[in-house]
Parts: C-alpha cells; structure tokens; sequence
C-alpha cells in the first residue's frame, strides 16, 4: 500500500522470464521489448524505457539507474556485474531464487501478524465503544481510560488518535522504505532493536555473501567485489564500512584484512571463513555455504521478530482492555462511595 516497489511476484516472474530468454540467445532489447508487452504489468512501462535505453547504446546497468528505488536490494547491483562478467543467466537465475526466498519470508510474517492486528484493533474498539456507552448511559459518564476522554466525542478521540497513531507509523515506515537511501538509514537503526536486529543483520549479510561470490566468480577485482557487495546490503551501518574496505584492497590487502578495517558488524564466523577461503582459494564454495546458513538464520530470525511484534500488539490490546475494565470499576465504586454519602 503506497509503496512504489515492484511487487516481489511480479520481479520473480521477470527475473525467471529474462533468465530463460537470454539463454535462449534473445538480445536484451528484444527480451526487455516483449516484456513491456505482454511481462508483469506493475514492471512493462520500466521493460519499455529499459528496452529504448538500451536501443540508444545504455548498458543494463545506466539503464536501471533511474529505476534503482523501484527495485529491492541487490538487483541492481547484481545486473550489473553479471553484465561485466558477461553470466546475465546466471544472474536472473540467483536473482530469481533469492526473491523467491525473499517473498516466502514476507508472506509468512504477514500471515503472522494478522490474528495479533485483529486483536488490537478489537481492543481498540471496544474500549471505543465502553467510553460511548458510558456516556450514553450515565449522567455523569465514566472517565474509562483516565485521560479525560468520555463521551461520544471522548469515544472518537480515542479511536481516531489510537488508530490513527499507529497507521501514521506504519505509512511513515512504508514511505521510508520506498528510498534505498532511507530504507537503509531505519534498517541500520534497527540493528539495535531486539529480534528485529539480528533479523535485518543476517539477511545484510546474506545479500553480502551473494554479491561477494558472484563477483568474484565473474573476475572482478578486489574493490569491485567490496564495492558491489557492501552496497547490496542495503543497510547502512554495514555501507559505511565501504570507503575503508576498499582503501585497504587498493593498497594491496586482503579481503579479510578490509573486512576487519570497514568497522561494519561481521561476526567473527564470516571473517575467518572468508580468511580460510582465501588462503585455500575457495571463496565461491565458502561464500555459498555462508550465505545459505544466513538466509536460514535470517529467515529463523524474522519468524522470531514477528512472534515478538506479535505478543508486543497482544500486550497492547491487553493493557487497553485492562485500563478500561479498571476505569470502569473505579466509576462504579465512586458512584458507590457518592451514593453511601448521601444517605
């Protein structure tokens, strides 16, 4: 919802559909020509300006630059080394299972967060609908939240600033998310957030095994690889790490030796692989295995951040109804003690 992202179905289906047709030996123009024919809909009038771009002599990679914002983490960037290397096959292949993995993990934090929505929002309703009644029904209505809210007009207000409070967050969250520049600035400021932050770590570093292993599975030189890699994990806590990884390869470092001087989070797991598989030359298969190990952690993790979100909005609607079953009875024993005076 106000999201202007592609929709991940429709990206897998793409990256499936150029993956096939360039192994078929279709020409880019003429892949990216039909796919603004008869491709996903959300992703034609971008298949239509990439295909004419590429026509004018653009390569893939000048070609998606406007679109960088449309696109999830990692695509970009990717394009743009398989096109250097010269393995776009290879790449929509990775590209195509890594979105699938991607989608399988959103779909299942959504169906998770239903039921917890749906009790918040019953909640918040029915503590509504208590400060109406109550003031339908007493002269002197019940303050049931003990914030001065009673009444018809009390009843809105509370529905209107507690809903409101939280779409506002939400919207506020999908507007930030809609800017890789932003999306990474509130994924790195999560990192310290508990189940969230090792969640949002372990995907950053699954994306920076991806890119470091098709990267130097292409050839690319060292500070290609850190570039392109650091920046596919779309976080910024790990892309401020960049200028200094890459200013130790340029002066003739080891990859380990950057990783250890970006500052960037890595646990101590991924720098001694890494150093292993440096010295033994075998970075595609440690990388691989690495990142396989990350995308099931992270996929673990999120399971865990929605259970936890899930519980916080359980608590939440359980502490709304709480206060107003105690604002009710406050009400009622002080109508108690009121009438005992009187007599």
């Amino acid at each position: 919802m106000f999201t202007s992202k592609c929709p991940l179905p429709a990206l897998v289906a793409w990256c499936r559909t150029l993956k096939h047709s360039l192994g078929a030996g279709l020409s880019p123009v003429r892949i990216f020509r039909q796919q603004a024919k008869s491709g996903p809909r959300a992703l034609r009038a971008i298949a239509a300006d990439v295909a004419e771009r590429l026509e004018k002599g653009s390569s893939l990679e000048d070609a998606f630059e406007p679109y960088r914002d449309r696109f999830p983490p990692l695509f970009v960037e990717l394009v743009a080394v398989g096109e250097t290397s010269g393995r776009l096959v290879d790449t929509f292949d990775e590209l195509c299972m890594y979105y699938e993995t991607t989608d399988r993990v959103r779909r299942d934090f959504r169906a998770q967060m239903v039921y917890p929505t749906i009790q918040f929002v019953a909640a918040v309703g029915i503590v509504s609908m208590l400060i109406f009644v109550q003031g339908m029904l007493s002269p002197k209505p019940t303050d049931v939240t003990g914030l001065g809210l009673t009444g018809t007009a009390g009843a809105l207000t509370f529905l209107v600033v507690s809903l409101g409070t939280v779409a506002g967050i939400v919207l506020l969250v999908r507007s930030a998310l809609n800017s890789l520049k932003w999306k990474a600035k509130l994924e790195g400021a999560l990192l310290i957030v508990p189940a969230w932050g090792p969640a949002l770590k372990a995907f950053a570093i699954h994306r920076f095994l991806i890119a470091v292993r098709m990267t130097h599975e292409a050839g690319l030189r060292a500070e290609q690889v850190l570039k392109y890699s650091f920046r596919a994990t779309a976080n910024s806590v790990f892309m401020r790490g960049e200028p200094r990884a890459v200013s130790v390869v340029k002066k003739g470092g080891a990859i380990y030796d950057a990783l250890e001087a970006s500052g960037a989070p890595f646990p101590d797991e991924v720098r001694d692989s890494i150093l292993g598989a440096e010295e033994a030359g075998m970075m595609t298969e440690v990388c691989d295995r690495l990142a396989e190990s990350y995308r099931e952690e992270g996929s673990r993790q999120m399971k865990a951040a929605a259970q936890y979100t899930g519980w916080a909005l359980y608590a939440l609607g359980a502490l709304f109804i709480i206060v107003a079953i105690f604002g009710i009875a406050r009400g009622v024993f002080g109508q108690y003690d009121a009438a005992m005076k009187g007599l």
